[in-house]
């Protein structure tokens, strides 16, 4: 994709990229950080700047980030949401027409001149559409709590301190650390505040 994003303006073909994984959390993921990029470069292209940042910002903290400020959540269920929900409307009222297994596609247009092109059983469409809202009951806390299990398992200890070992300085083991430990890609001293959801 980056090398797609650094052709010319110029670029006089038409390109095509065929984007496909056996997982099915990973092409949710990149769907959902392709059609927000593709509303988002909708936005930037009318001239706003500040927008366009946003972008970038709300990307980086939905692909790495354990837990997002409440206006990534927003753009993603005010822009990504409603796209895939369309899709499931009229899935749901021709269920009797589609077996579980049939492969259904949607083709995407976009104001840039982009168009995105996703083909999914139905099950999955059914199921992406649930991947915008955050998991009934679970709370901050109760995030931190399952994420830490697994980032700052005691019986990993050894395998960290391993790993961290490698790193060059340790300004860098304490970075590694950090993020270990809150799950946000930032700025070693950036603060903190306003990162309250858990990312869905």
């Amino acid at each position: 994709m980056k090398t797609i994003g650094d052709l010319p303006d110029q670029h006089p073909n038409r390109v095509l990229a065929s984007i496909n994984d056996r997982e099915f959390h990973v092409v949710a993921r990149n769907v959902t950080l392709l059609l927000l990029a593709l509303t988002g470069q909708d936005i930037a292209a009318a001239g706003n700047a500040t927008e366009s940042w946003s972008l970038a910002e709300s990307w980086i903290h939905l692909w790495y980030s354990a837990f997002i400020p409440t206006k990534v959540l927003s753009e993603v269920q005010t822009r990504v949401k409603p796209l895939i929900e369309g899709v499931c409307v009229r899935i749901t009222r021709r269920a009797e027409d589609k077996a579980e297994d049939n492969l259904l596609g949607k083709t995407w247009k976009f104001a840039s001149g982009n168009t995105l092109r996703l083909v999914l059983r139905k099950e999955e469409w059914l199921l992406l559409q649930n991947f915008f809202d955050l998991q009934e009951g679970l709370t901050l806390e109760e995030a931190r709590k399952v994420r830490a299990a697994t980032t700052l398992a005691p019986e990993r200890a050894d395998y960290r301190d391993r790993w961290y070992f490698k790193d060059e300085t340790p300004s860098m083991r304490l970075a590694k650390q950090r993020f270990r430990e809150d799950g946000l890609l930032l700025p070693f001293g950036h603060p903190r505040q306003g990162f309250s959801i858990p990312n869905p």
